[in-house]
């Protein structure tokens, strides 16, 4: 009976297994076998690693690509971490429409998000026109189309999601915690350092893996706002497969296998972090 049952599961989870070998695994076992192979004579070879570990192009581009993917999911985290907080002090009616408007906000990105902004910050946008009218050039300190627009942009469609994720995570917060630290005249921010943030920190560290992998593979609205002035991963990949040069597909291929490891190593950074904890835990 529970072999039946085993096979049954397994005939259900067919559709999605197909989904996933015919647009995760083949796709990526392609692009491995692509980044060893040299676009000349298809023999195996290591020259496209050398070459983006080398190239100053390339290298550019991962910087960049981590720079804002870092301090975006930083800075996101910490935002919707307050925002997170104040969803979970609402009511159940209140927390049903906010978590339907943070779901509908989460899937605000690409051309929307770009033209949004651009109404709103552009050159000629509603927000910088308000300021000229009175007397402040906000052009002297924030350009929308530079890493800075970038910036801001990013965290915005990372706060969705963010808080989206830690909502649940307050749930683990019990009320009793929060009496008893009154009680014994813990201030609020002793019991947040002290025993709400680190009991959250397994949340913490997956959002922040989320929220990193989210950033540093967005490319729609990327290049619609900068277009290719600014080098980042997920342009310099496209564009080495659909872009108007000669396609690439052997080095496109190898970026792309090297921003599968960076976020990867940034998954398993956040895992290590954890069982560190969980251990520390055990061992007091």
């Amino acid at each position: 009976m529970k072999k039946q049952f085993k096979i049954k599961n397994m005939i259900t989870m067919l559709p999605l297994l197909l989904l996933a070998a015919m647009f995760i695994f083949l796709p990526i076992l392609s692009m491995i076998r692509d980044s060893f192979t040299l676009p000349q004579t298809g023999a195996f070879t290591l020259e496209n690693y050398r070459t983006i570990f080398t190239d100053s192009v390339y290298q550019v581009a991962t910087k960049n690509s981590l720079y804002l993917s870092f301090f975006s999911t930083l800075a996101g985290l910490v935002i919707s971490f307050f925002i997170a907080y104040s969803v979970n002090e609402l009511g159940r009616k209140g927390q049903g429409r906010m978590l339907s408007l943070l779901n509908m906000v989460s899937n605000f990105a690409g051309l929307p998000l770009y033209f949004s902004f651009v109404v709103i910050l552009g050159n000629t946008g509603i927000f910088v026109l308000a300021l000229k009218a009175v007397g402040f050039e906000l052009a002297s300190i924030f350009k929308l189309y530079s890493m800075q627009g970038l910036m801001l942009m990013f965290i915005y469609f990372q706060l969705p999601l963010g808080s989206l994720m830690l909502v649940p995570a307050f749930q683990a917060i019990r009320p009793a915690w929060k009496e008893a630290a009154e009680i014994l005249e813990a201030t609020p921010f002793k019991f947040w350092t002290r025993i709400g943030i680190p009991v959250m920190l397994p949340s913490l560290l997956d959002t922040f893996a989320l929220l990193f992998a989210n950033a540093i593979t967005a490319y729609a609205t990327v290049l619609l706002l900068v277009t290719t002035s600014i080098p980042l991963l997920p342009v310099k990949i496209t564009t080495m497969f659909t872009g108007e040069m000669t396609p690439q597909r052997e080095l496109g291929s190898t970026l792309a296998i090297w921003m599968i490891l960076i976020m990867l190593a940034v998954i398993w950074g956040c895992n290590l972090i954890k069982k560190l904890m969980y251990k520390g835990g055990s061992g007091s």
